[in-house]
């Protein structure tokens, strides 16, 4: 394994408005999106609060996170998430240079469709740039199961994972048991399951099976809830601080 991946990341699904926030999607990417700089403080934050990581979507968050860095000078690790391929996938590699991403994983809209060639291909792009290549999915419980039978070359992939099953298709324990036997380093997604379950509870689960996890959060407040969440129940399941 080339990357050791830390424990917490800062998710930034509420950034761009991700559908999974129901209703209160629009106000997410109208606070944020539209505003960069309320991105900027958050992520600043989060440094503060001693979670340097960031699993990164989209454009704009990459621009107010390479300005946070700056204001910091705090290097973050980058896990990147994308839909774009082949040339489009050359620049915006080209766009994150600044951030020098760790990992960059081919999104779900892609990775689920399970095309071993055109995941080969981007794996190729990325290698060639000196970025581990992931996979992002929201259908663990086939793709993580394609993923060891075809023995595809990533070293990271990121799925859903709580304990009520939200978005864990084709279901939950299908799902649960694909994560535990992936040979691949899982990065739990909607941990909280959109704010359905406490954030303790929420991670008191979740690292039973991972080592590590990515959450969004839209104030100070939340931030500083969910982190500590999050580092107790690390504490609690592993028996070491985070």
């Amino acid at each position: 394994m080339g990357v050791k991946i830390p424990r917490l990341l800062m998710g930034t699904s509420p950034f761009i408005g991700a559908g999974q926030f129901g209703v209160k999607a629009f106000k997410y990417y109208m606070t944020f999106y539209m505003v960069p700089e309320n991105m900027v403080k958050l992520f600043v934050k989060s440094f503060e609060l001693g979670v340097k990581a960031v699993q990164l979507l989209a454009d704009k968050p990459i621009k107010a996170l390479i300005e946070a860095s700056k204001r910091t000078n705090v290097k973050p690790f980058v896990v990147y998430s994308t839909d774009l391929t082949d040339d489009r996938l050359i620049a915006r590699i080209k766009t994150l240079k600044p951030l020098e991403p760790e990992v960059i994983a081919i999104h779900a809209e892609i990775a689920d469709r399970r095309k071993l060639d055109i995941i080969n291909r981007n794996v190729k792009i990325l290698e060639d740039h000196g970025i581990v290549a992931g996979l992002a999915t929201h259908q663990p419980g086939v793709t993580l199961k394609w993923v060891e039978k075809e023995n595809v070359p990533v070293e990271v992939v990121l799925a859903p994972l709580n304990k009520i099953g939200y978005a864990m298709d084709p279901d939950f324990n299908e799902s649960l048991e694909a994560i535990r036997s992936c040979s691949r380093t899982v990065i739990a997604i909607k941990p909280l399951a959109a704010g359905k379950i406490k954030p303790l509870e929420a991670f008191e689960f979740v690292y039973k099976y991972v080592d590590s996890a990515a959450v969004g959060v839209v104030s100070e407040e939340e931030m500083r809830e969910t982190y500590e969440a999050a580092f107790k129940a690390y504490e609690k399941i592993k028996g070491s601080p985070p």
